[in-house]
């Protein structure tokens, strides 16, 4: 059994990462950072071991490798995350989106009530390719049927379309209310659940024990791991809270009781 997940724990296994030196490496002053950590974080593992149901010694080259390798794939999501829009510029556009809609959808009601109509109505049977929409030809026998339903489908396109800058205005607020909900809401700087994932496959298979979602070997790992790549500041709770969201995300999950 495998984790078929698309993620960081499919990653570890990737031998072809970024060959550009250390120096050139936007990710090289976190990289030596976590590198300090290393005792730490191989003492929990090799702890871990012990525990465990492995005959074979602990292998801390192939086990360093493997977490040195997650925490690069961490700083470099943590830099994309970084260069994507903020909320705050998420919330500024949606709010210009609505605005610019609701304006639009108020000038196309006004015009749909007084003299602009008209000539608006026109020029869009233009753009529909209706021709001669007049009276006199819609009474001539042969074209009535034929003209009168071309002239009904555009007609009910330029109503649709009216609707739409509605319904595009009604999306957009609703947007602007999840994003909102959402920056107030806040995050925890806490671990995604796939690089959980990636750690809980990292301990399984360099210790031969279970990782646990409650307190206990995996989650002190965890929070030494957490410190290694800078993350600081959040309660214990906060991270076997997480811990269970990432087990409970992912099936088959690291944490299931066979592999």
């Amino acid at each position: 059994m495998s984790v078929k997940n698309t993620d960081l724990t499919n990653i570890l296994d990737i031998e072809t990462v970024e060959r550009t030196s250390a120096w050139q490496s936007p990710i090289a002053a976190e990289c030596a950072a976590f590198e300090e950590h290393r005792d730490v974080l191989l003492d929990k593992l090799r702890n871990g071991h012990k525990l465990g149901s492995k005959s074979d010694p602990f292998d801390a080259t192939q086990t360093w490798h493997d977490l040195y390798h997650l925490a690069k794939f961490y700083f470099r999501e943590r830099v994309i995350t970084q260069q994507t829009m903020s909320v705050a510029d998420s919330l500024k556009r949606l709010r210009q989106l609505a605005r610019a809609l609701r304006h639009a959808r108020n000038l196309v009601d006004r015009a749909m009530r007084d003299d602009v109509q008209a000539p608006l109505s026109r020029a869009w049977l233009d753009t529909q390719k209706v021709t001669n929409p007049s009276p006199l030809i819609l009474e001539i026998k042969e074209k009535k049927v034929n003209l009168t339903s071309e002239l009904i489908r555009s007609i009910d396109k330029m109503k649709e379309a009216v609707e739409g800058l509605a319904a595009l205005e009604t999306a957009a607020r609703g947007a602007v209310l999840a994003t909102d909900i959402l920056s107030k809401i806040g995050r925890p700087p806490l671990l995604g659940r796939d690089c959980i994932q990636g750690l809980a496959r990292v301990y399984r298979t360099s210790t031969g024990a279970k990782p646990g979602r409650g307190d206990g070997p995996f989650a002190d790992f965890a929070y030494e791991f957490m410190s290694a790549v800078g993350q600081t500041g959040f309660e214990h709770g906060s991270l076997t809270d997480a811990i269970q969201d990432a087990h409970q995300k992912f099936k088959p999950s690291w944490f299931d009781e066979e592999m």
